[in-house]
């Protein structure tokens, strides 16, 4: 019982997109789609079906592909942060991050999580947790050891906070008081970059010290 991992850092701006598969039915969900391609789909052809498309935050580059999952997935339910419905559809940040492409507001999510709100893919709960700062509504997704941070902690950094319904006192509290209360054995999945670990960062993190 437990989570496979795949990392795609293939997105419009260096995103990590992630297949994950629930080792016990082989469902599977993809979080923070912005890539949408050959081989994450030739994946998802070998599992039970795409369940889900999670969405840690409300930016273009974390939701760039979710109308091609869609389009191909009718199925796939949409779960997305309820604090960031601003950001999703319609900030004109995104318009920028998308370069004036046709693509820049999300579709609408057909589920908007919150604290503590638990999503089952196959037998895997996966947990929400509420780490605003990088924006208002941003989330990490919990299960299994791992922790899927969006743009909120990186390995030795952490995510801007001086866009639209950014705060960095915000975000440095969710990550002292949030991520780093997680088991330091937890693995990092971030937004960007390479994985890490809570006990990793807690004890390196420039930005943020346990």
């Amino acid at each position: 019982m437990g989570l496979t991992v795949r990392c795609y850092p293939n997105g419009p701006l260096g995103e990590n997109t992630y297949l994950i598969s629930d080792d016990d039915t082989n469902k599977c969900a993809v979080v923070d789609p912005g890539y949408f391609g050959g081989d994450i789909v030739s994946e998802i052809g070998k599992s039970s079906g795409l369940e889900y498309l999670l969405l840690t935050h409300g930016h273009y580059d974390h939701f760039a592909s979710c109308q091609d999952y869609l389009d191909a997935y009718p199925d796939a339910v949409l779960a997305a942060p309820a604090g960031d419905t601003e950001l999703m559809y319609g900030c004109t940040d995104n318009k920028w991050f998308a370069g004036g492409g046709s693509r820049w507001i999300c579709p609408e999510a057909s589920l908007l999580v919150r604290e503590a709100d638990i999503i089952r893919l196959g037998g895997t709960e996966i947990r929400i947790i509420e780490t605003p700062g990088h924006t208002a509504g941003s989330i990490t997704f919990c299960a299994d050891g791992l922790a899927f941070t969006g743009d909120t902690l990186f390995r030795l950094s952490v995510g801007a906070s001086n866009y639209k319904t950014g705060s960095r006192d915000t975000l440095f509290r969710s990550v002292a008081d949030k991520l780093y209360k997680l088991p330091d054995d937890t693995i990092v999945w971030p937004g960007h970059g390479p994985a890490t670990t809570i006990a990793y960062e807690k004890a390196s993190n420039p930005f943020i010290r346990g």
